[in-house]
């Protein structure tokens, strides 16, 4: 039997991670000594080692809790999903849209998840609202629920607050926000100090919040024809800040806005693209 101090060691998770992810999943449950003190017996320990390595790849801890409860070994790779994102939304069932996408995002890491079965369902998912089979209500209960579980992956990662930023985010009147969303996560998983700005920004709010945070460079979903000009502005708005910043743009229209490094379609392979940037300097 191992105490909560030799459980952290031997797993890597901090103490009070291991009490948290007890209490909040119920993971494993630890007998308690004459004293009241935790005791962790090996199975629990290879539980824990395989729900931290799931966390380690980018997997929300409630998904990772469940699946390291199957058994000590962690998966490796993507594993087939079963269930369909369309047929969840239209139900307005939230415990079903919520098991389906954590047993999604608990399918493999994150990177893999994003082209594997994220990005394919929200397409179909924009198909079903724009035919008509879904309604507005239906898109947005999942949209909504892909964004929670995407942002449990981006608040995962401990980046220092001190190291220079890149703003990630959506010229004013781009809504969809779940593909550039995703991209700042798998930014962030490789290290870099992401400032995620959200959907719908104005352009003096880009350049407020480089200036203010003396960012190293910037990265403009532009996913629509109409969201083009706003981007253009948006880079011909930073091009003079000091200390200059470089500019990155990716998304379908990406390729109509000037003076701006465009990104490859391949999420995680533009996020490497950035990173690379960053570390040799070039931003």
């Amino acid at each position: 039997m191992y105490t909560v101090r030799q459980a952290a060691a031997l797993t890597g998770v901090p103490q009070a991670t291991l009490r948290a992810w007890e209490r909040r999943y119920r993971v494993v449950q630890p007998t308690r000594s004459d004293g009241g003190y935790r005791l962790y017996d090996e199975a629990q320990i290879a539980v824990l080692r395989t729900m931290a390595q799931l966390v380690d790849r980018g997997v929300p801890a409630s998904s990772a809790a469940v699946r390291a409860a199957d058994g000590p070994d962690a998966p490796t790779g993507m594993h087939r999903v079963d269930g369909d994102l369309v047929d969840a939304a239209r139900s307005l069932d939230h415990q079903r849209l919520r098991s389906l996408v954590e047993r999604a995002f608990a399918a493999g890491p994150f990177e893999e998840i994003l082209h594997a079965w994220l990005l394919p369902e929200v397409a179909k998912l924009g198909d079903a609202w724009e035919s008509g089979e879904l309604s507005i209500a239906q898109e947005h209960f999942a949209s909504a629920q892909l964004m929670r579980a995407i942002s449990s992956v981006f608040e995962a990662v401990e980046i220092s607050g001190d190291a220079p930023p890149v703003l990630v985010g959506l010229p004013r009147g781009a809504r969809h926000e779940i593909g550039v969303f995703s991209f700042a996560t798998c930014l962030r998983r490789l290290g870099v100090n992401v400032i995620y700005l959200g959907s719908d920004v104005p352009v003096g709010e880009w350049v407020a919040a480089a200036s203010a945070r003396i960012a190293r460079g910037l990265v403009v979903g532009v996913t629509m024809v109409a969201d083009v000009d706003e981007a253009q502005a948006i880079v011909d708005a930073c091009a003079d800040l000091n200390p200059p910043l470089t500019v990155w743009a990716g998304g379908a229209q990406s390729e109509g806005v000037r003076r701006a490094t465009i990104l490859p379609d391949d999420m995680a392979e533009a996020a490497r693209i950035v990173e690379r940037s960053l570390a040799a300097g070039a931003a």
